[in-house]
């Protein structure tokens, strides 16, 4: 699930352009904890799936589904 959810979040960001840094400070996260989101080395609550969402206009289930 992690590395699906990180590999989603990785996807949407570069369509948006975004750099980790970027996202980050949208979504209130430290970028060293998106990297390792991303990677899929680190579980994440529903509240920082919202986060992630919300700062990239998508919703939740867009960063869950393969």
């Amino acid at each position: 699930m992690a590395e699906v959810f990180g590999k989603r979040v990785r996807e949407v960001r570069h369509e948006r352009g975004w750099t980790q840094e970027q996202l980050a400070f949208e979504a209130g996260v430290k970028r060293a904890y998106l990297s390792e989101v991303e990677n899929g080395q680190r579980n994440v609550s529903l509240d920082v799936v919202e986060k992630l969402a919300k700062a990239l206009g998508v919703g939740p289930e867009a960063l869950v589904a393969e």
